[in-house]
C-alpha cells in the first residue's frame, strides 16, 4: 500500500465520514472503496458478499411476504365477492 495526501472540499470531507460512517470502516478504507468504486479496480465481488454478508436476517422478524400482504388487504377478492353474493 501506497501513502499519499489528498486535499478535499468540506463536502467531500463530510459526505466521505458519512460514507465510513455507513460502512462502519475507517474514512481511509471508504476512500479506497470511493476510488476503486470509479476507477473500476477493487475486488467486486468480495465487495458483494460484503454486502450480502452485512444485511443477512436483517429482516428477520418481519412477517413472511404472503402474510404480510393478507395483513395489508384484509380479505381476498374471493372471500369479498362471496360475502357480497351470499
Amino acid at each position: 500500500m501506497k501513502r499519499t495526501q489528498v486535499y478535499l472540499t468540506e463536502e467531500q470531507d463530510q459526505r466521505l465520514a458519512r460514507v465510513a460512517e455507513a460502512r462502519g470502516t475507517s474514512r481511509a478504507s471508504a476512500l479506497r472503496w470511493a476510488l476503486d468504486s470509479a476507477l473500476g479496480t477493487g475486488d467486486a465481488e468480495a465487495e458483494a458478499r460484503r454486502i450480502i454478508l452485512g444485511t443477512a436476517g436483517l429482516l428477520r422478524d418481519y412477517p413472511d411476504w404472503p402474510d404480510w400482504q393478507r395483513a395489508v388487504r384484509g380479505r381476498s377478492a374471493a372471500d369479498r365477492l362471496d360475502a357480497e353474493q351470499g
